[in-house]
């Protein structure tokens, strides 16, 4: 990350420098003078961090996916396989996974399209209510979330290691914060 603010810096400076020969940023200290904030500073830049910092997980996910033989999947059907997986003794229905994840129903609609056909999932009727489906999953639903949760560990346990003890459980007290003040 820091080469490539350095590049940018460098090109923002040049352009900046060309126009007045007397704007110099002193790149030893890291720091700009004279001259606007470069294009990734302002009010995006924590969006901006986590978006990219979310990024980088998922390619290590995907990574550990591949090691493993994992048959290529989004890791959001990773984690509701996972979750109907731990949820496999009560009902849930497609509300419920929208609600646990926070995302719109036709996304959810979309991602159980593709797992049911995968064959991972199951829609059945219930009988009080001939509209709601309950999701279900299969046999081969099953063993995929096996080798899924080998991956999320193998990523939990990488990008943990990161960090210090004290950094991990300060990080995720800051990430619930700002999930809890944005839900």
């Amino acid at each position: 990350m820091y080469a490539i603010k350095q590049f940018y810096l460098k090109l923002f400076n040049a352009k900046t420098t060309m126009k007045d020969k007397t704007m110099m940023c002193d790149e030893t200290k890291n720091e700009c003078c004279n001259h606007a904030d470069p294009p990734w500073e302002g009010p995006q830049v924590i969006p901006a961090q986590i978006r990219r910092v979310d990024n980088l997980i998922f390619r290590k996910i995907n990574q550990f996916a591949r090691e493993n033989d994992v048959e290529q999947a989004t890791p959001m059907h990773g984690w509701i396989i996972g979750y109907l997986y731990r949820h496999r003794d009560t009902p849930v229905f497609q509300r419920d996974i929208e609600r646990e994840f926070s995302i719109t129903r036709s996304t959810v609609t979309n991602i159980l399209q593709l797992m049911e056909r995968k064959g991972y999932i199951e829609r059945r009727s219930v009988p009080q209510d001939a509209r709601l489906k309950q999701l279900v999953l299969t046999e081969e639903g099953i063993c995929f979330h096996e080798k899924t949760m080998l991956c999320f560990h193998q990523t939990d346990d990488y990008v943990a290691g990161l960090l210090t003890a004290e950094e991990n459980t300060e990080l995720l007290r800051l990430l619930n914060k700002l999930r809890d003040a944005l839900q």
